[in-house]
């Protein structure tokens, strides 16, 4: 295979020039065997030296189309040959945005190890993390948290990815962005090493389902369904620190006179990520906040319900 390619490709030259090979040759890609990709790129970039400045602009076509088409080995195999990530051709998407629209999980995680610019504009100004919110992709958006993208980019019609995510209405991916601007404003105001030492939870932005905090999410779900009444959730997480915007997108999902308690919950959840980063006792520290924020029959009832179904020690902290 290699041999053929090789012996063929003067003729392909001398006939039909480089606008030939950059247009059609990395297409071909698609159709030979993933173990055969990387001999044919190994062979053009053994094309002399005089056609350097085509070349790198082959290369950088060969890793949209790989991109695009999610061939992880090849995307690793020229990223190992450092080729420009930056495209200068069209199609003006950068790599990662291919990968991202395509939801080629794989592929973005190789490229932000490449250390992929994260905040690269398309021709509507949306960098990778507008793509992923508008489209819901849940894994590609806490990859791309966890990278520090900027969360406060804007498109061309001066939307945020929270913006473009609340119209979408992917609830999920609302309530991980909301996580991640908090967190990220918190670190910024406190450093990144002022975590207490006794908070062992990794930083993920997901939803959580873990054994861990089984306990204090029932508690926090039985606030917002039984008893936080319409119109209290916003005071609280204003009480917290929440921005509108933030709150607008959180009742941005509406589905009826009730979503208040499902708005509230969601409030809540947010608010329990960034106490299991920053504090050692969650349940001590809500107990504190409802007080602090004008509820203290609420407080009072959460003290109640701890003693009814008692909670591990630690979430209250030492005596």
């Amino acid at each position: 295979m290699g041999d053929r390619i090789r012996k063929s490709l003067p003729k392909y030259w001398k006939h039909v020039g480089f606008s030939f090979l950059n247009s059609h040759l990395f297409h071909c890609v698609d159709w030979l065997p993933c173990d055969e990709h990387q001999k044919v790129c190994r062979i053009l970039m053994g094309i002399p030296s005089a056609l350097s400045t085509c070349l790198l602009q082959l290369n950088i076509t060969a890793l949209q189309t790989a991109t695009r088409k999610g061939h992880a080995s090849l995307v690793s195999f020229l990223l190992s040959e450092h080729v420009d990530l930056h495209p200068k051709v069209e199609p003006k998407e950068s790599p990662l945005h291919l990968a991202v629209l395509n939801n080629h999980v794989t592929v973005v995680n190789s490229l932000l190890s490449a250390r992929h610019d994260t905040d690269a504009l398309d021709q509507r100004r949306q960098t990778p993390l507008h793509v992923a919110a508008d489209l819901g992709h849940v894994e590609l958006v806490e990859a791309l948290l966890q990278a520090s993208c900027d969360l406060k980019a804007i498109d061309k019609q001066g939307k945020t990815a929270l913006a473009v995510a609340s119209r979408s209405n992917h609830s999920l991916v609302v309530d991980m962005l909301i996580k991640a601007e908090r967190y990220y404003a918190w670190r910024e105001e406190h450093g990144e090493s002022s975590r207490d030492p006794s908070v062992s939870f990794p930083l993920t932005f997901k939803q959580d389902h873990s054994v861990e905090t089984r306990h204090i999410r029932r508690l926090l779900w039985n606030l917002a369904y039984r008893q936080l009444k319409a119109g209290e959730w916003q005071r609280l997480a204003r009480s917290w620190n929440f921005t509108d915007e933030q709150i607008r997108a959180i009742e941005e999902q509406w589905s009826g006179k009730e979503s208040f308690r499902e708005h509230g919950y969601r409030a809540l959840l947010i608010w329990l990520h960034g106490a299991l980063l920053t504090q050692a006792a969650p349940v001590k520290h809500l107990y504190e906040e409802l007080v602090r924020a004008g509820f203290p029959e609420l407080a009072g009832e959460l003290q109640f319900q701890q003693l009814e179904t008692p909670a591990p020690l630690k979430w209250w902290g030492s005596p």
